[in-house]
């Protein structure tokens, strides 16, 4: 959904972490930000990904609490696959669900927007 530029050895990367999210209807909610648990190569692969989808505002489809508000909002055009230790409930994320340690598992190149994971199903997922 967008990101945030890094501070220190993250600077150089033009990235220290990303906002991600799920898909409601035609709206897209926050889940996480991730910031670690990502290899240098990671930081850039994703950074040169970002930058091609850049936009000038925050789309007005993003549902986004102001705290998590991006330094760059992007597109919704990248899917990718996440790992995290457990959804918690969440009072700043605008899906009301966190992903508690998140990590960067992969790209999804074989997935498109329309394809990516829905509120409802983290909602089944939560339940168990």
């Amino acid at each position: 959904m967008g990101y945030y530029r890094g501070r220190g050895k993250r600077a150089s990367f033009g990235l220290g972490a990303f906002l991600v999210g799920v898909k409601e209807g035609e709206k897209f909610l926050t889940l996480a930000k991730i910031g670690t648990g990502l290899t240098d190569d990671q930081f850039r692969e994703i950074k040169r990904r970002l930058e091609k989808l850049e936009t000038e505002k925050k789309p007005k489809n993003y549902m986004v609490d102001k705290n998590l508000a991006a330094d760059v909002w992007v597109e919704p055009s990248l899917v990718v696959e996440i790992a995290a230790d457990e959804i918690t409930k969440s009072p700043i994320h605008s899906a009301g669900w966190a992903l508690r340690f998140p990590r960067l598992v992969r790209f999804r190149d074989d997935k498109s927007v329309e394809e990516m994971t829905e509120r409802k199903e983290i909602d089944r997922i939560r339940k168990g």
